[in-house]
């Protein structure tokens, strides 16, 4: 492996004009800088290297084009032999590459066209197979030989997932795969061992939308038709943070030209357009299902309920249009902030603005392959056999499990007979993330399995049309499922042996191929119904799921916002595909970026850095204070969250690795906040700290390698300030990432490890200095007064913790007095600015003796 990395210092201030920016080809410029450079030279005479441009990105925030390169061999490309440049001026200002040297390649003595889609299944232990595309031939190194490979992307019939699979091109042997679908699921995939404790949960800056009324037309497009959402908008998280209203024309007409319902060729009156197409998917064929139709006025307003006594599937409509109406504000901010069409972005025209197009993102809402899950597929953009070849990104949203009591359980069953059994109190039971969910009800009579455990084989016929009742016990849910579906059962419960709490069953290795339904109780009902069954009763029973007062991910803006994550993060990250697998980096951070995304575009005005966030609330049925799914609330703060680097040796989960890198994240905006100011509208200013620390990790998501760690991410962060801003940020974003473990001494270990990393907390010398202390100590000090520009009213943050009261005096430019207020110190109500006139003011704060004065404009 060889890796270089330069860079130029510039300073960005002057216009940078993109028409005018490949004065010279670039792939002429970088295939003379490799060979010049000896960069991929081979020790053979019969040296068989070279390149290929994979994609071109034209960056309007590094006023640069980010190139990313493949090496290949003798016309094929070498599996993850990948090099990043960055071009500007028609100069190469940054290279680095993790280019393969010495390659030694096995003789194959034959490599068919295609794999046997039988074998392909046998590999992978599918039963069915909806889809496989091929992309060209690659190398794969495997014990320090190259071997002829065939890469390819195969798509379950029954389940979500698509994997992305490298097979030997002779004997079809797998030498890696990985799932391209993230699942966010927080159910237990494995099985009873008796253990009575319950399994821990896996640890799972936006403003009111602005609604322009100004039509802008672009030559070539057409003028978008009027419509109008009811949804909780941005930055609402879920129901139990605000309420919904009605917006009007949300889209931004540069990122969506002919807004959210026209995709160039058709126009839609339904939940569809150029960005998404949302539908429900009720029976999990991940085809498109309903959609809801706002009539010709694009009328997409419905009824909303998620009371104890709701069924969310009579709020449908409403469901449906929030799943459309994230989607397309994510496509569109980020859009903005350069998740662009020559950055592989998720949309189906392109309109002549580069990029291969056809990937609009397919939304299921009501997914029918699971509960208290949410996943995204993000598809790829790639080029094969010389023609672009796309797979479009998928979304499946679920129901999630209703908070239960003893007294008030989720019901999923009904004994029948007899009369002493149908009378008993209903007991709590749990859901699977596998087996048909939305089905019609299933009535038979119960069995008990030999063997019991259901863990091998029960006989041909011997549950044939029976509800088979099994212990949790010795192996995977799954497996014993699909045991008893094999034996004829129609149906099954399963009970843990060791607690009347219920374990939410999750899908595992066979969890796709399992096609009758099933649910699970607790010890002692368990019990009860396998005493009678081994004493010769009869029970007739019938499954019948009642979802009334389940939560739908729908509704749940930053869960959303946290899936289409999934998207920008795989997207951007070097070749735009399988470079965040777990697989190939034990550090995968793709939770951590989506956790940010999230939490960013939920930020509440009035939100300061001492407020801390939980992590999907709403469908965890907990409060807005909740903790949610991870392991602490988001926070600066280490009494509340103190996990640093180093704690990745030991929360090596993805989420919880996620949550660590989110963290870091989440410290660093809050830094650039106090520095920079903050605007509830992130895309009115591009100066505001929320704005700049938005694009700063877009860019580094951009400049990093494939299957990056903790220290990549870092450094491709650092790499980003001094492309884009001259480096004037180095020591702020040091000293974030020190503090937290990620100093210039940490280290990353193997990638194939996951407990070996080394946290360390110094900074470079030219950061530790006596002045930069002083800058930080004046920066934490400062108040912070947002939105700026502002509307209606702003607030003031950054208020010291003492008991002193703030006095907040406005003048406008004349030196008039406009406003006074005052306000106890943790205050963080908001100061109206209604009746004012537009133009500049000063507002003058004062909390003790520490007293400062902010410009303010009024728009």
């Amino acid at each position: 492996m060889n890796k270089k990395f330069f860079l130029v210092p510039f300073s960005i201030a002057a216009f940078f004009a993109f028409e005018n920016v490949c004065a010279q080809n670039s792939a002429e410029l970088i295939h003379d800088y490799y060979h010049k450079n000896g960069q991929i030279a081979q020790k053979s005479k019969n040296d068989a290297s070279g390149i290929i441009i994979l994609n071109e990105d034209l960056s309007r925030s590094l006023a640069a084009r980010i190139v990313d390169v493949q090496q290949t061999y003798n016309g094929l490309r070498v599996y993850n032999a990948l090099g990043k440049v960055v071009i500007r001026d028609n100069k190469i200002i940054s290279e680095k590459n993790d280019f393969k040297r010495d390659i030694v390649v096995d003789d194959h003595k034959n490599s068919t066209a295609k794999l046997s889609d039988d074998l392909i299944k046998n590999k992978l232990g599918l039963k069915d197979i909806a889809e496989i595309n091929y992309s060209d031939d690659v190398y794969f190194e495997h014990n320090k030989v190259y071997r002829l490979a065939k890469e390819l992307f195969v798509s379950d019939r029954n389940s979500s997932d698509i994997w992305h699979v490298i097979a030997d091109a002779d004997t079809g042997e797998i030498l890696t795969k990985d799932n391209m679908t993230i699942s966010c699921s927080y159910e237990d995939t494995g099985y009873d061992n008796n253990d009575s404790k319950e399994p821990e949960m896996s640890s799972l800056a936006y403003a009111k939308p602005d609604e322009r009324k100004t039509k802008i037309n672009i030559p070539g497009k057409l003028t978008p038709a009027n419509a109008s959402y009811n949804v909780f908008p941005l930055p609402v998280e879920a129901p139990t943070f605000g309420s919904r209203s009605i917006i009007s024309n949300p889209w931004d007409l540069t990122a969506s030209p002919e807004g959210w319902h026209s995709d160039g060729t058709n126009s839609y009156t339904i939940t569809r357009g150029n960005n998404v197409y949302a539908y429900s998917d009720q029976d999990n064929t991940n085809t498109p299902g309903y959609s809801p139709d706002g009539g010709s006025s694009r009328i997409f307003d419905f009824p909303f309920a998620d009371g104890r006594y709701d069924n969310p599937f009579s709020y449908k409509d409403a469901a449906i249009t929030s799943l459309f109406y994230m989607n397309n504000k994510m496509h569109d901010l980020f859009y903005k902030f350069g998740f662009t069409e020559t950055a592989r972005n998720l949309q189906t025209n392109n309109f002549g603005n580069g990029g291969m197009g056809g990937d609009a993102v397919n939304a299921e809402a009501f997914d029918g392959s699971g509960l208290n899950n949410a996943n995204f597929s993000p598809g790829y953009e790639k080029i094969v056999n010389g023609q672009p070849q796309v797979k479009e990104g998928r979304m499946q949203m679920y129901l999630y499990d209703r908070q239960q009591t003893a007294d008030d359980p989720v019901v999923r069953y009904q004994y029948n007979s007899p009369a002493s059994v149908a009378s008993r109190p209903k007991v709590m039971t749990a859901g699977a993330s596998f087996g048909p969910l939305y089905g019609a009800p299933v009535t038979a009579d119960l069995a008990v399995p030999v063997p019991a455990d259901a863990c091998t084989a029960p006989a041909a016929g011997s549950l044939t049309n029976k509800i088979a009742v099994i212990t949790t016990a010795n192996c995977e849910f799954s497996l014993k499922a699909l045991n008893a579906q094999n034996a004829g059962a129609i149906g099954v419960i399963m009970y843990k042996p060791s607690s009347d709490i219920p374990s939410s069953l999750g899908a595992g290795t066979y969890g796709a191929q399992v096609t009758i339904p099933v649910m699970s109780m607790g010890q002692s009902e368990g019990l009860f119904l396998t005493g009678q069954l081994n004493s010769g009763n009869t029970i007739n029973t019938t499954l019948n799921f009642d979802y009334s007062g389940f939560k739908n991910a729908c509704f749940d803006n930053g869960t959303m916002a946290h899936e289409y994550g999934h998207g920008i993060s795989n997207r951007l990250t070097a070749q735009g595909y399988s470079c965040l697998s777990s697989t190939n980096s034990t550090e995968q951070m793709g939770e951590g970026w989506s956790d940010f995304f999230g939490l960013m575009v939920t930020a509440r005005p009035g939100d300061t850095a001492d407020v801390p966030r939980g992590h999907s609330t709403y469908t965890k049925s907990e409060p807005t204070t909740g903790n949610g799914n991870r392991l602490a609330k988001y926070s600066p703060d280490f009494s509340i969250n103190n996990y640093t680097y180093g704690k990745t040796n030991t929360n090596t989960e993805v989420h919880q690795i996620g949550f660590i890198w989110a963290t870091m994240l989440w410290d660093l905006a809050w830094k650039y906040i106090e520095k920079y100011g903050y605007n509830n509208d992130v895309l009115a200013s591009s100066t505001s700290g929320n704005a700049k620390v938005f694009q700063l990790v877009i860019d580094g998501l951009k400049l990093q390698p494939c299957s990056p760690t903790f220290i990549d991410g870092r450094d491709a962060i650092l790499q980003a300030d001094v492309i884009g801003n001259g480096g004037i940020d180095k020591c702020l974003i040091w000293n974030v990432f020190a503090r937290r473990g990620l100093g210039v001494n940490a280290s990353a270990g193997s990638k194939t490890v996951a407990t070996d990393q080394v946290e360390d907390f110094t900074v470079p010398a030219e950061c530790s200095t006596a002045l930069a202390t002083q800058e930080n100590r004046k920066t934490e000090s400062r108040f912070i007064v947002f939105p700026n520009p502002a509307y209606d009213e702003f607030f003031v943050g950054n208020i010291d913790k003492s008991p002193k009261e703030v006095k907040i005096i406005m003048f406008d430019m004349s030196g008039k007095l406009v406003l006074t207020d005052s306000r106890e110190s943790g205050s963080k109500k908001a100061v109206s600015t209604k009746g004012l006139q537009k133009g500049v003011y000063m507002v003058h704060i004062q909390q003790g003796d520490k007293v400062q004065v902010e410009k303010l404009i009024l728009r």
